[in-house]
């Protein structure tokens, strides 16, 4: 094991551990658990777009974790680097030739006892060996926790993160987001 891959084994570690354990064969699609995970299926999309806000910004790698049903990040006993502290609920997808993006996963919880809202955790490599970045959460606009006090506490890259969702005939929450990249 090198220094590198140390250094990445720490709740604290660097912003490009995320993305070392990452497949290199990504799609679209980022999926966090499978069928059998407990809680509510949930499915968000939208388009990443260049800092002018109009151009789909081809390419970037998504990484995104989670809190369960529960409001903990979970094991699975196989997790390595950092993500033994963002837990199995975690994982990858490459934006398309369009842009395009989805996350399917399960409605994550709030932390146990806390005033943080359900989130979603989510950075960005973009192409071209730029430093990757957080942006800022993902949250839903139907969780009593988002108030004006919250959003003001959020970075505002990427937007403010608030996704309306409802369910649909198919019994999943679904949602879009649409995240401007301007860093």
């Amino acid at each position: 094991m090198s220094n590198e891959q140390d250094a990445c084994d720490s709740p604290d570690a660097s912003i490009i551990c995320c993305f070392r354990n990452a497949p290199v064969a990504l799609t679209s699609t980022l999926t966090m658990g499978g069928a059998q995970e407990p809680g509510e299926p949930l499915r968000i999309s939208g388009t990443l777009f260049r800092p002018d806000g109009k151009t789909p910004y081809v390419g970037v790698v998504l990484y995104a974790y989670q809190t369960d049903n529960t409001g903990h990040y979970t094991k699975k006993g196989g997790e390595t680097g950092v993500q033994k502290w963002h837990g199995h609920l975690h994982g990858w997808a490459r934006s398309d030739h369009q842009g395009q993006y989805t996350i399917r996963t399960i409605r994550p919880a709030p932390y146990p006892n806390d005033k943080i809202p359900a989130h979603i955790h989510v950075a960005v490599q973009e192409p071209g060996r730029k430093p990757p970045y957080y942006i800022s959460d993902f949250v839903f606009a139907d969780d009593p926790l988002v108030t004006p006090q919250y959003l003001k506490s959020l970075p505002p890259i990427g937007g403010a993160g608030i996704v309306a969702v409802q369910r649909t005939g198919a019994g999943e929450w679904a949602g879009h987001r649409d995240i401007v990249l301007t860093k």
